[in-house]
This record gives C-alpha cells, structure tokens and sequence, in this order.
C-alpha cells in the first residue's frame, strides 16, 4: 500500500512540472526529451548493476503493449490529469482473472461519485477534449503498472520501464519535428527545471506503482492510487491558490473511503 501512495504522490506532482513547461515545450517534445533522458538514465544505472538480461520469446507479447502504452500517454498526460481506477478494473478483470465483489463494486461506484464531484463543477467546454485525454491517458497508465505484474519476477522493474522510455522518444520525436513542436534551449530555465521534475517524478512514481501493483490486486492498488488526485488538488491549492470548494472536499472523502473499503473488509 505504502508503493501505491508514493507513486500517487510523484503523479500528483505532474501538475505542477507540467505548468512549469507549458508554452515553452510542445507536447510532443517534452515527451521525447523526458524519455532521452530517463533511457540514459538507465543505462547508466544498468552499466553499474547489470539488472538488463535477454527478454524471453514468450515475454514479448507483455513488453510490447506496455511500452507503447507507455510511450502514447505522454502527450495525453501533459493536457491533464488522469484517473486510472477504471483501466485498473478492467485490467485486472480480463488479464489477472480478479474477481470483484460487491464491496469492491461500492468502492468504484464511490469513487466514481467522489471524481465527478470534483471534476464536474470545473469542466468548461474548452476542457473537454483535454478532459478526454486525460481518460485516454489515464488507461493506458494503467497498462504501464499493472500488465508488469505478468514479468514482475522474471526481469527487473528498471528493465520494465526501459521500453515506454525508448518508445516515448520512438513515437513523440517523428511528430515534435513534423509539426515543429516548440523546444526551449538547453539551460537553467524555468522549462527545463519542470522537465528535471517531471522526469525524476515519473521515474519514482511508475517504479513505486508497479512494486506496489506486484503485492495487491489491480482493483484495489487503483482505487489506492486515487490518493494521487487528492495530491494533485493539493499541490494546485499550495503552489497556484486555487480554492477549495465543498464539492471538491465531499468528492475526496468519496474517494478516500472508495480507497479505504476493500482494506477494511479485509480487516
């Protein structure tokens, strides 16, 4: 449980990194330069622990979906914001066989609630399309961290997530030059304090959530990661003023007893 609330923390730091680069990056190039330099990252971490081996014929049919899920979100991600618990039902309904009981029906029905809550009473008909892919987003994130749960044991998480970083840089460059993304020059600016932010929150959070999903079902460590919404409302209220209505307070006491449920009938 403890994974799955560090990485809704580094998720809900999204925002923050991602207003820091707006109208300096494009959302393709900051997409391919997060993912340049967390592959170099990598590497350079493999070149002193040796963790990268040889992927398994039979392990492709995992690698392959994950990293092109993670190398799409990035653009999607960087117009919002992105709930995952649907993704995490469903994946975890169709590739783990979970069952979901009644009280875990409960728990997405509230969550369900406690998201339109707070999302609804903000959404202007500028913000649908963002509001959509941030949907699109949300459930290929959940492919990102749940779907290792099939590799988890067999390959390290750093080689995991080594796939959705090249695939970021594969899939995001070709368009950032097609459509002349905006890339801002390589210094100690503002743009490129957000995308150090951005890239090392990224790292923590996708790490900490699939160590998380390797001990929970999917239905649950989803519902957990609803904390990250939460996070993100605070960080918009702590660092850009904004303000706190009732409907946002009653939404996250939705989904903190969305969260809280399955653990406590397990209890």
């Amino acid at each position: 449980m403890i994974y799955i609330l560090i990485s809704a923390f580094f998720f809900g730091s999204y925002g923050i990194w991602s207003r820091l680069m707006v109208g300096e990056f494009g959302e393709f190039s900051q997409a391919w330069t997060r993912g340049l330099f967390l592959l170099i990252v990598i590497l350079i971490l493999n070149w002193r622990f040796r963790f990268i081996k040889a992927i398994e014929q039979k392990d492709w049919k995992w690698f392959i979906p994950i990293a092109l899920a993670g190398g799409i979100n990035q653009a999607p991600y960087f117009l919002g914001f992105e709930p995952l618990t649907i993704g995490g039902y469903l994946l975890g309904v169709v590739f783990f066989n979970e069952k979901i009981s009644r009280i875990k029906y409960l728990s997405l029905s509230l969550a369900v609630i406690g998201m339109f809550m707070i999302y609804r009473f903000n959404l202007t008909l500028a913000q649908i399309f963002p509001a959509t892919m941030t949907i699109f987003a949300g459930l290929l994130g959940a492919t990102t961290v749940i779907l290792p749960k099939k590799l988890l044991g067999q390959y390290d998480e750093l080689q995991i997530m080594l796939g959705y970083f090249l695939a970021q840089i594969i899939f995001n460059l070709p368009l950032s030059l097609l459509l002349h993304n905006s890339l801002p020059p390589l210094s100690l600016s503002r743009a490129w304090f957000g995308q150090l932010g951005y890239a090392i929150s990224m790292l923590i959070a996708n790490y900490s959530a699939i160590e998380g999903f390797r001990r929970l079902e999917p239905s649950v460590g989803s519902l957990i990661g609803l904390a990250e919404i939460i996070f993100g409302l605070l960080f918009g209220i702590i660092f850009f003023k904004e303000t706190l209505s009732a409907s946002i307070v009653l939404g996250s006491i939705f989904i903190i007893l969305a969260a809280a449920l399955p653990n406590l009938r397990k209890q």
